[in-house]
């Protein structure tokens, strides 16, 4: 969906006067009016799209329930994963081999796996 589209649709769902939104757009854009708001619902015939910021602004005002929420930037330094599913009996079983066997967590169990795999040295699994 545009923004175009998306401002719009705010404004007709929720029933929102154009000039409402003109004046919180406004705070962050002095010269915002109600003719660039027009041009930005329809911008499709005039080029013009709202700004990301403004947008936010309007949904925090308005609808803060329809807010999309970005995920954080995965700040781990190890980026790469691998994970996958179980049963309940084997998950179980797992849990405790790796406490006998001296892993403290999942990740040093499968770092080592991964390890004796790509360097093909013997394993037990």
């Amino acid at each position: 969906m545009s923004k175009e589209n998306e401002l719009r649709k705010l404004r007709v769902d929720l029933g929102i006067p154009a000039k409402d939104m003109v004046a919180v757009v406004q705070e962050l854009y002095p010269k915002y009016d109600k003719t660039m708001q027009s041009k930005c619902e329809n911008g499709d015939e005039y080029g013009v799209s709202i700004h990301p910021d403004a947008m936010k602004a309007l949904y925090e005002r308005f609808a803060p329930e329809r807010l999309v929420k970005k995920r954080k930037k995965d700040s781990h330094r190890l980026k790469g994963r691998v994970s996958c599913r179980l049963e309940d009996a084997d998950f179980s079983a797992l849990q405790q081999r790796m406490g006998k066997d001296g892993y403290a967590t999942a990740q040093n169990l499968l770092t080592e796996l991964v390890h004796q795999y790509l360097h093909g040295e013997d394993s037990n699994v």
